[in-house]
């Protein structure tokens, strides 16, 4: 089979698939939605594992099974934060799960000395996984409305593999094809753009991409719409900026290959092309931020308030470095999304995941009330990086006072 036999074989399932997505959209997930909503209306709980729908098959033999506890942490919740449109929905639930999971922050490597790489756990891809019955129940209860959106970004990501031209056309120089890539990426319509090399502890350890470099592009989110989260119409936002930012980054990728060098979208929601890489690790290695105490990528332009896809290539480009914003020494005694979190699930602390000293998100608190609210986005938008023109004057006044004659490294 020759390389267009195949690309169409791609779009051909690509298509399919979305196509019964669509159907599905109007058929049986709001049927679906209908029985459990009148569990939930009767008082009755909704017991994950009994949800029709993908078994579960993810096995970890390289883990100790230790269950996960789903309870909120403890703690007094502060009044929700003045410029936040919408009351915080509490931590009761309506879903329980039979027998308990596989804890998530086992999975994620919480506390483990040795680095390696990660396994994906939930939100995308399939319902097999150890969490994918509470990932089933999220999606299954997301309104019409959304799922249209979801398909949608379905559809467009059918375009996120390509024929690569025949004829290398792009400049040999790495300085000025990461120029070229760059001023694509913004015409495309990236807000922030930056290059790395690629590195296998950006890869979920079940996913192994062959290319030597990943492009980071980012998508700022309406901060009108976001402080309103979480609610329908924050949901609203977050899915219309996914399928934004991996235009972008399908654009771009098409154009790398139109240069004559290979190029695929890694985007976000689509089967497969969500689990190949971790957006966040290759974001601040391309320069674009710094990991903030919530777990979220953090940036002096528009701080938490963006969403991130990734274009993988072997076309030489010259890679960027990691920028030192200060978040950590902000970070360090902020509270801010610690103590809006409803079902506390910030640390105050670094952790250790995976052989690395990091912040950190308790995944066993954190994904029960994410699933519950349809995505919650608290704590990226309380983040004082995140209020609009404060990150650029919050980096200078922290890196000034570390260094405060010359304000520089």
């Amino acid at each position: 089979m020759n390389d267009y036999s195949k690309l169409l074989m791609v779009h051909f399932k690509s298509k399919s698939f979305t196509i019964a997505v669509g159907i599905a959209t109007h058929s049986i997930f709001p049927l679906l939605r209908w029985l459990q909503q009148r569990k939930i209306d009767k008082g009755e709980t909704i017991w994950l594992e009994d949800m029709p729908g993908p078994p579960q098959s993810q096995a970890f033999p390289h883990l100790s099974f230790q269950p996960a506890d789903l309870t909120p942490n403890a703690g007094l919740l502060r009044r929700r934060a003045r410029h936040m449109k919408v009351d915080y929905p509490a931590t009761d639930y309506p879903f329980a799960y039979r027998k308990t999971p596989l804890s998530g922050n086992v999975i994620n490597g919480l506390g483990e000395e040795a680095a390696r790489q990660p396994d994906h756990v939930f939100f995308g891809d399939s319902y097999k996984r150890a969490w994918g019955k509470l990932d089933w129940y999220f999606q299954v209860m997301e309104p019409t409305s959304i799922h249209r959106q979801i398909a949608q970004i379905f559809w467009q990501d059918g375009g996120r593999v390509g024929i690569v031209a025949r004829r290398n056309t792009a400049p040999p120089d790495p300085s000025d094809a990461a120029l070229l890539i760059k001023e694509a990426a913004r015409r495309f319509g990236a807000s922030l753009a930056g290059i790395t090399k690629m590195d296998a502890s950006f890869c979920y350890r079940d996913s192994s991409p062959d290319f030597q470099y990943a492009i980071s592009v980012a998508w700022p989110m309406d901060r009108e719409e976001m402080l309103h989260t979480p609610s329908q119409r924050s949901n609203r936002e977050i899915m219309d900026a996914y399928r934004q930012v991996n235009r972008v980054a399908i654009k771009l990728a098409n154009f790398i290959r139109s240069l004559g060098h290979p190029a695929q979208a890694s985007t976000n929601l689509a089967p497969g092309s969500s689990t190949e890489v971790l957006h966040v690790p290759i974001a601040i290695e391309a320069g674009l931020g710094q990991l903030g105490k919530h777990g979220s990528l953090i940036t002096a332009e528009f701080g938490s308030n963006v969403r991130l896809a990734t274009v993988l290539t072997d076309l030489p480009l010259a890679i960027d470095q990691p920028r030192d914003l200060g978040v950590d020494d902000l970070c360090r005694n902020c509270r801010i999304c610690e103590t809006n979190c409803p079902p506390h699930a910030i640390f105050s602390e670094k952790q250790t995941v995976r052989g690395q000293k990091r912040w950190y998100v308790n995944f066993d608190k954190c994904a029960p009330y994410f699933a519950e609210t349809r995505g919650c986005g608290i704590c990226i938008e309380v983040c004082p990086w995140s209020e609009p023109g404060k990150g650029m004057e919050l980096t200078k006044t922290l890196l000034g006072r570390r260094h405060p004659v010359t304000g520089s490294e």
